[in-house]
């Protein structure tokens, strides 16, 4: 799975303390196309966050598959974690007695653990919505009382209509 790691330079830096840190310094963040300047999409990550944050993210590097960003508007010592190809965002504060005590390549590896856990309690509990019923509608509350009619309500009551009408078809 693809992971993005968008923070401020302070941390970067840090990040560049792991022996597995290559400086990789990304595409150009925009191009021209008809005259204008627009977001260069060859780079979907950073394409989609320029999109969404209306900012310019700048790529710094990577540690393996992790790609690391640098955004110098972001001011607190956060890291925006984001995972998979829908770029489903987590946001960690920065622990710096983690850093300190074990070093960086151990910091990445207990982001990546804590992702991956929430990414699948994420992926379960959507699994367990689409599953849940949705809520049946009172076919009579339609002639009953109009006023409190909902969109189920309707539905039910169309439904009754259609098989009064065609026999239960």
């Amino acid at each position: 799975m693809a992971v993005n790691i968008v923070t401020n330079l302070q941390i970067v830096s840090k990040a560049k303390t792991s022996r597995y840190f290559r400086t990789n310094l990304g595409l150009v963040a925009t191009v021209e196309k008809g005259g204008n300047r627009k977001y260069n999409e060859k780079d979907s990550f950073s394409s989609y966050y320029n999109t969404g944050y209306n900012t310019i993210i700048y790529g710094q590097g990577n540690i393996g598959d992790i790609k690391f960003y640098t955004d110098h508007y972001i001011k607190d010592q956060v890291m925006a974690v984001y995972y998979g190809d829908n770029f489903e965002e987590f946001i960690f504060e920065w622990d710096e007695k983690i850093f300190k005590e074990k070093g960086m390549d151990f910091y990445i590896g207990h982001i990546l653990k804590e992702v991956d856990l929430a990414y699948q309690e994420k992926i379960k509990n959507d699994e367990l919505k689409k599953l849940e019923e949705k809520p049946k509608g009172n076919a009579e509350a339609v002639l009953s009382n109009p006023g409190a009619v909902t969109y189920e309500d309707l539905q039910a009551y169309l439904e009754k209509k259609r098989k009064e009408r065609y026999g239960g078809i």
